[in-house]
């Protein structure tokens, strides 16, 4: 049974509620190692009261900040556009409200705001920074009946500041588990699920897309054990010296994010959680698992108190509402298109 406009339409609040309360509940613990984390308790209950010193309760980082500037765009073009998208991506930078973007974001941020062609402004291959995945939230609400513009837009939207395939792949398979929250009729095997989001992902980067084949595998692993394997999936030993939990890198983050929420599908507090606890980078994935629970099962699976603390749900809701309307103005358009090509025959 397909979903009905308004359980539609509450997917796509869901998804940005979700990742926006990950980041939230994410950012004050950004870089924190694994150990100092077992001594607090609740991580997933409410947010920090002073998350970083200087941020209000409740506050999101870049990485929701890039996932509206990216609807925006969507809404305002009525579709992925690259030099739309930069020109919102670059006004973050613009106007100095970027909340503490890696190095390489920055980078390829300002080049845009001084006018690089989107295009080009990327980081180089090589950088794959797990700051691709929040845009693509956009692409699996707003295209989430077409596996072909998924993989293209996700594609689109990742090489605005990283040029790097796997980053695109990444995005694809991520796009691709959000848009499968509001496309399966049926709920798929953790199997079926990744072989999906596989497929998204081999047309950017092929060994991530066997990657996404194994995970199923590892949900029969003890939790500790499988999330110790999936930070190491990818990443050079180089870039793990000296890094405790999460490693900066988009594979492990994306990996960690599907495995919590195919372990613990049914309740968002616990899923964010099993994430946040991984340390180091665990802001961006519980984003992104926040999101995924939120695509799939709707606002009432996201604990009231979160819906109510973060910062500017308001916002958030609005965008998301916007966004869904603009799919439903496209979709309408081509219906009619369609009838006019293709009349029904009189009897």
């Amino acid at each position: 049974m397909s979903l009905t406009p308004a359980e539609r339409q509450d997917r796509f609040q869901a998804a940005f509620l979700g990742l926006a309360i990950g980041d939230a509940l994410g950012f004050p613990l950004r870089g924190v190692p694994p150990a100092s984390l077992t001594r607090l308790p609740g991580l997933a209950e409410d947010f920090a009261p002073r998350p970083r010193g200087k941020f209000a309760k409740g506050q999101f980082s870049d990485d929701t900040q890039l996932m509206l500037a990216a609807a925006e765009s969507v809404i305002r073009e009525n579709k992925v556009d690259g030099r739309s998208a930069a020109a919102h991506l670059a006004w973050l930078w613009q106007e100095g409200i970027i909340l503490q973007p890696p190095k390489q974001l920055a980078e390829a941020l300002q080049k845009l705001a001084q006018g690089t062609p989107w295009m080009s402004a990327g980081a180089p291959l090589g950088v794959k920074c797990p700051s691709v995945l929040s845009r693509a939230v956009v692409v699996g609400l707003f295209e989430s009946k077409s596996r072909v513009r998924i993989r293209h837009d996700a594609g689109v939207l990742t090489v605005l500041t990283h040029k790097d395939p796997t980053c695109a792949a990444a995005a694809a398979a991520f796009a691709q588990a959000i848009a499968l929250g509001l496309t399966t009729s049926e709920p798929l095997t953790p199997a079926e699920f990744c072989e999906e989001l596989a497929l998204s992902a081999a047309a950017h980067d092929k060994e991530l897309a066997e990657e996404l084949r194994h995970l199923p595998r590892l949900l029969t692993w003890d939790p500790a054990r499988a999330l110790a394997q999936l930070r190491k999936v990818s990443v050079p030993p180089s870039q793990l010296k000296g890094v405790d939990g999460l490693p900066p890198h988009v594979v492990p983050v994306l990996l960690t994010a599907l495995y919590a929420t195919l372990k613990v599908p049914h309740d968002f507090r616990q899923a964010v959680e099993l994430v946040l606890r991984c340390g180091g980078e665990a802001d961006v994935a519980a984003a992104c698992t926040g999101a995924l629970v939120g695509a799939h099962l709707g606002t009432a699976a996201i604990p009231a108190r979160l819906r109510k603390n973060v910062l500017y749900a308001d916002t958030l809701l609005d965008t998301a509402d916007r966004l869904f309307q603009a799919r439903q103005v496209r979709e309408t358009l081509a219906t009619a298109l369609a009838q006019q090509h293709h009349p029904k025959r009189r009897r």
